[in-house]
């Protein structure tokens, strides 16, 4: 008789296809790379079929390997579903994060979506603001953690990694011909606004303000509508309603900022703290080539 698959080796193969690569699931698992190549072999071993494809630059799943992939992450998930539901009621945890809205409309929203569905114990208050502000509240200790402009907060990042500063425009858009181009701008206050307008004088591209505004939502919309350009951290860009300018533009974008994930001091780190803080770090390094940290 077979025996029951086994769930650390099921997490070990999921965690590899989820993050892409044995260094970044060896990190988020606590584990060295020979350890989890190990656990992949054994689980290969146990089920008769090769999984995982390994190369220099990247792991890719085999035909068995994509079929097992919804069976893993579904019996994964009922360990959990069934962990949650004998947890003693009315144990909740809040943990207070802090964010720029640069990065709280990025796909990071949906990790944190995905992070109180299966942490039904848990919960988020979160803070939308600028990284000044954020710094404060960090420093007041009125936030767990905060993610913000590297060079704004008073601290040292647990984990930063460095994002395009990006100029973009609606689809339909073109640069025009023999005039300024039209710029929504964020007004006073915005750290990124000078070093992105360089980046149209470097270019030799002539520029004019043609609306202003501290909402990032309103700068979106006049973006989308065509009114003209403006810029964005890449992490923010919305691909279906807006496309990043380059070279065919005229434009040479070659700027960008470090972001930091900046955690508060002193306070024991819960195993749900952990967890949202290694789901955070494997969001923002995905495709960016950053190391994950590794979380104790």
């Amino acid at each position: 008789m077979n025996s029951d698959l086994d769930n650390d080796l099921l997490r070990a193969f999921v965690t590899i296809t989820r993050t892409g690569s044995f260094s970044r699931a060896a990190k988020l698992l606590h584990r060295t790379q020979a350890a989890l190549s190990l656990q992949v072999k054994r689980l290969e071993d146990d089920l008769g079929v090769k999984l995982l494809e390994r190369s220099p630059r990247a792991v890719a799943m085999t035909e068995a390997g994509e079929m097992l992939l919804p069976y893993a992450t579904k019996i994964l998930s009922l360990g959990e579903d069934a962990r949650r539901a004998l947890q003693p009621s009315g144990q909740v945890e809040t943990i207070r994060i802090g964010m720029l809205e640069d990065i709280a409309i990025g796909a990071l929203s949906r990790v944190l979506e995905r992070f109180t569905s299966h942490h039904p114990h848990v919960q988020l208050e979160i803070v939308i603001d600028d990284s000044q502000a954020l710094s404060r509240m960090l420093r007041e200790t009125r936030l767990d953690m905060v993610i913000a402009d590297r060079q704004q907060v008073d601290a040292l990042p647990a984990f930063s990694w460095n994002e395009r500063l990006v100029w973009v425009a609606a689809h339909g858009f073109r640069m025009p011909s023999g005039q300024d181009a039209p710029v929504i701008a964020f007004g006073k206050g915005c750290f990124w606004q000078a070093p992105a307008l360089a980046q149209l004088d470097a270019s030799g591209i002539s520029w004019r303000v043609v609306l202003s505004s501290a909402n990032l939502g309103a700068i979106c919309s006049a973006v989308e509508a065509g009114m003209g350009i403006s810029f964005m951290l890449e992490y923010s860009v919305n691909r279906s309603a807006l496309r990043i300018l380059g070279a065919e533009d005229g434009l040479c974008q070659d700027g960008s900022v470090q972001i930091g994930v900046f955690l508060r001091e002193g306070g024991g780190r819960s195993e749900q703290w952990m967890a949202l803080y290694a789901a955070i770090c494997a969001e923002v390094a995905t495709g960016r080539g950053a190391e994950l940290p590794v979380v104790a």
